[in-house]
């Protein structure tokens, strides 16, 4: 047996426009300094004793731009008591070792803090402007590290008096990125729909019941990153699949976020909770690319997948906490945040309407195990290109145990109705399945590496919907492998070739399958043309019948008495054109009397008669 292993790289088309899609969206555009550029809000407070704050510290402006840190009787905005300023950054500030950010107060006493006329201000911290995480309460001058506050980054900045005593409240001179900004992300989304929910089971082996905590709702839109109870529990074992409004891009990079929520406690140490995560082109095939751990955002890249995807539609969170974990529930997924946004799907390039390569070819046996002669298998690219369908040798026969892999140049797609046409070649027989027993299993795939069976087709069956698979937009690989139970010929399958309906603009399926219909329907194998001749008549021991068929059939000659009863069946097997076929009929055991042989082809039949002397 024969393996023909051509070595094909799987090429996703359009891969190039993907790649370079919203790439500017991480640009990095470094500025030497970074300073709050807009006032996005102000609630200026009262000085202490009552009374507004004077004209000269009530300009927001003051607090833009560069700050001069001399505590210098101008140049600073006034909060007031427990007023408050949110400001715009001039990019995203990323996390970088030690501090990120620093805060500037005006304090004529100095930048000290531990004397009667400290002045201090509650900081939080922004994405978005919409969901705020607290950072804590700084004095005088402060410094603000964003380590660990489960941001990808920093937008917004708001800054609260929080002053006890006499004065005005915290002088913000300005803020300033210590180590610059960077281009805000415009295209980052979440995910919004949540399918395929298959809760896993509590720390005692029982079935989740909390509903709170079941709600897959609350596993969309942008992560809460805070210990609310607005989060998905997926129980030891459980998972869930995370759709979005469009597709999510694979550049370089990060392309996605999982957020976990666990409740204070801030390593995988002391609070074990784990998941794996997959994603998926067509939510019919996942890869592995990545885990996440308790407290974690984990930043994942597409390109962590074992083949290369352009771009994603869903991804699979998996619970695998340990088994001996303290958890309740197992992971507690916050949300999932598609960095490289959610976009408008490229479709890959069509495929032409034939297979232009192939792959994987086995040659398999004849059906008693010999070899198939070599005109029949020696040219696995007779399956390429148009069809003939003549009976000339311009196939390929897999024979019993044999396969072969076909490649279109690009995507078969799944349209309505029937998507391929698997051609094969039967040596003039115009019959059906039932009379020409070649089968072959069809197996379709976007990979090469998960196959999907499509269908089984045969001499007059030979569509396949590639919906009988899955629910894929297109393919790129179909796998033809013989089926070796229902298959009864001598080499078993001959594939002359496959056509992709749905991308060949010149091939009219209906017209096709009209012809093929009446094709079949026409009687062109008649028992009458089997040039049937019995011998010896009468006879007292062996009668012979002999016949040559002119096409190809499946015949089958039985012996019947004279009250209609069945005594013997002499043939019943496949008969092929320019042979001469000898089916011999022992009657000894026979009484003397007159007999019929009932010849049977298809859908005719025909009688002869013969004596049985003694």
């Amino acid at each position: 047996m024969k393996n023909f292993t051509k070595h094909l790289l799987p090429i996703l088309c359009g891969a190039a426009t993907f790649m370079t899609s919203n790439m500017n969206a991480f640009q990095d555009n470094s500025q030497d300094s970074c300073n709050a550029v807009e006032v996005i809000a102000s609630v200026q407070g009262l000085q202490s004793n009552g009374n507004p704050v004077i004209a000269s510290r009530s300009d927001v402006n003051l607090a833009l731009h560069t700050p001069d840190k001399s505590n210098s009787p101008t140049g600073f905005y006034s909060l007031g008591i427990k007023g408050s300023i949110t400001l715009a950054l001039g990019g995203a500030v990323y996390d970088q070792p030690g501090t990120d950010i620093m805060i500037y107060e005006t304090s004529f006493s100095g930048d000290s803090c531990g004397r009667s006329d400290d002045e201090t201000a509650l900081i939080e911290l922004s994405q978005d402007g919409e969901t705020w995480i607290y950072y804590d309460n700084v004095c005088r001058d402060g410094s603000i590290d964003l380590d660990g506050l489960g941001l990808d980054y920093v937008t917004q900045i708001k800054i609260t008096d929080s002053t006890y005593g006499s004065g005005d409240g915290y002088d913000l001179d300005g803020v300033e990125a210590v180590n610059g900004c960077e281009d805000i992300p415009t295209d980052v989304c979440y995910g919004s729909g949540a399918i395929n929910y298959i809760p896993g089971l509590d720390s005692n082996g029982n079935a989740l019941t909390v509903a709170e905590r079941m709600d897959t709702n609350k596993a969309l839109g942008q992560p809460e990153m805070d210990d609310s109870l607005n989060f998905l529990s997926l129980g030891y074992k459980g998972e869930v699949t995370i759709t979005f409004d469009g597709v999510v891009f694979n550049n370089e990079g990060a392309d996605i976020k999982v957020v976990e929520t666990t409740f204070g406690y801030d390593s995988f140490t002391s609070y074990p909770e784990s998941a794996d995560v997959y994603v998926s082109q067509n939510g019919i095939d996942f890869y592995l690319i990545g885990s996440v751990l308790t407290a974690d955002a984990g930043d994942l890249d597409i390109s962590n997948a074992p083949i290369f995807l352009s771009y994603i539609t869903e991804v699979k969170i998996v619970d695998t906490t340990p088994d001996d974990s303290v958890s309740d529930d197992g992971f507690d997924l916050d949300g999932v945040i598609a960095l490289t946004g959610c976009n408008e799907p490229i479709l890959p390039t069509p495929a032409g309407c034939y297979a232009v390569d192939y792959f994987n070819y086995v040659e398999g046996t004849k059906k008693n195990g010999g070899v198939i002669d070599a005109i029949r298998t020696e040219t696995p690219e007779n399956t390429l290109g148009e069809p003939e369908g003549t009976d000339e040798y311009v196939f390929t026969t897999l024979g019993y145990g044999g396969e072969i892999t076909l490649t279109f140049g690009g995507a078969v797609y799944n349209q309505e109705g029937p998507d391929l046409v698997v051609v094969e070649t039967t040596f003039q027989n115009t019959w059906g399945c039932d009379t020409y027993g070649e089968y072959a299993n069809v197996y379709v795939s976007a990979d090469d590496i998960n196959y999907h069976f499509a269908g089984t087709v045969c001499k007059s069956d030979n569509t396949v919907d590639i919906s009988d698979a899955g629910n894929f937009n297109f393919i790129y690989y179909v796998k033809i492998v013989n089926n070796n139970e229902l298959s009864s010929t001598e080499d078993a399958y001959d594939l002359d070739g496959v056509i992709a309906i749905g991308t060949c603009q010149q091939f009219d399926y209906q017209t096709y399958a009209d012809e093929q219909y009446n094709r079949l329907s026409v009687t062109t194998v008649d028992a009458n043309d089997l040039e049937l001749s019995t011998y010896p008549n009468p006879t007292s021991g062996v009668s012979y019948i002999e016949f040559s068929p002119q096409t190809a059939s499946k015949v089958v000659i039985e012996v019947f008495d004279i009250n209609g009863r069945n005594v013997g069946q002499v043939f019943n097997n496949d008969a092929y054109p320019g042979q001469v076929y000898k089916a011999e009929f022992n009657t000894t055991s026979l009484a003397a009397g007159l007999y019929v042989y009932q010849i049977t082809t298809g859908n005719s039949s025909i009688t002869k008669k013969f004596i049985v002397s003694k």
